[in-house]
């Protein structure tokens, strides 16, 4: 009998255009990285928020959905 594989670690940036100022879109995000045991970072910049969260793969896909 096999066991299963564990999940491997895996890190993932995003970019989101628009008005995300003033929203309380840092606190979303920053919120659902603890959920998911994720680690990362997030900043304002000229088009929007750039962010990159790391942790198991299956909680970075999760965060992406």
């Amino acid at each position: 009998m096999t066991s299963p594989r564990p999940a491997t670690p895996c890190r993932r940036s995003f970019h989101v255009a628009g008005q995300v100022q003033g929203v309380g879109f840092r606190p979303f995000v920053y919120r659902l990285a603890c959920e998911g045991g994720l680690t990362g970072w997030v900043v304002n910049d000229g088009r929007g928020v750039q962010l990159e969260v790391q942790g198991l793969r299956p909680a970075v896909e999760e965060f992406a959905r």
